[in-house]
């Protein structure tokens, strides 16, 4: 059988695909991405993260399977498929990436993950899907929630000393000074930050707290927030957790929740193109809107 897939918005590896290439090759059926000038499939597989993203335009008279959190939460792959090995040269790609659990114990109001993947729960450990790549991405949504797992991970990734990047974040909430020392110890991929967020005001002394902690075993630098604005703060309580973290050393990350907002929208450009360093946020406003 012929099949091919499609990466409808995936901004990293879809590693959904890559599971169903590994599965399908292994019982010898030839898979490719899927390419409507050329190829002529007996099935395609369609993956779609985000909801908003327009739809694929085209797919030949063939069998279409869709899914992804874009398309329906209720689509997952099978256990069989769920723990292939993935398939990385699908994307050229030489690290390895995946789950060691899924869910998550939180079940903030913007988040998918509980209604997608219900209350956290380990999957896997590295070894399902590592196989001795210098570099590892952990996408776990609340790898802390578990403590005894968390150690098990991270030990794990200190065996072998795999430079890695959690890539959906830690939470902040949730580190002490045991996690903060093994996290000390990671090395981390060149170029990236221990990712943390702050969502909410409300959530502030426990942010500091935790920052504090981790301070005690790293440096501020190694440290990056993602701030959602948009969903309950106002624009001063969104500038004021982006200067409060510039003040303590510690990169923002912009996360806007309505992306049709020009508020949103600049107040994003600002901070991650890394001019909130240099220019004060009224002048910069001052000059996006020509008033100087």
């Amino acid at each position: 059988m012929k099949i091919g897939l499609v990466d409808v918005d995936s901004r990293i590896p879809n590693l959904a695909l890559m599971k169903l290439s590994a599965y399908h090759k292994s019982i010898g059926n030839e898979v490719k991405m899927f390419d409507p000038l050329f190829d002529h499939p007996e099935r395609i597989y369609s993956s779609k993260v985000f909801t908003a993203t327009e739809k694929y335009g085209y797919y030949p008279d063939c069998e279409v399977i869709q899914g992804g959190s874009g398309f329906n939460l209720g689509i997952k792959l099978h256990d069989g498929i769920e723990t292939m090995y993935p398939d990385y040269s699908l994307y050229g790609i030489d690290y390895a990436m995946g789950f060691t659990t899924r869910g998550c114990t939180r079940e903030c109001g913007f988040c998918i993950v509980p209604r997608k993947e219900g209350k956290l729960h380990p999957v896997a450990d590295i070894y399902q899907f590592w196989n001795g790549q210098e570099r590892l991405t952990i996408m776990d949504n609340n790898l802390a929630a578990d403590t005894e797992h968390f150690k098990l991970i991270v030990n794990q990734i200190l065996k072998h000393k795999i430079q890695t990047d959690f890539n959906q974040g830690l939470d902040i909430r949730l580190i002490d000074d045991e996690k903060a020392k093994l996290l000390s110890k990671v090395q981390l991929w060149k170029g990236y930050r221990f990712r943390f967020a702050w969502d909410s005001m409300d959530l502030e002394q426990e942010v500091m707290r935790g920052i504090n902690t981790l301070t005690k075993y790293m440096k501020p630098y190694k440290l990056m927030f993602y701030i959602l604005i948009g969903y309950d703060t106002t624009e001063d309580e969104d500038l004021y957790r982006v200067e409060m973290l510039k003040s303590l050393g510690i990169r923002s990350f912009v996360m806007p929740y309505d992306r049709t907002s020009e508020y949103q929208r600049d107040f994003a450009r600002w901070v991650n193109g890394q001019v909130y360093t240099t220019v004060a946020w009224p002048d910069y406003t001052k000059k996006g809107r020509g008033l100087e």
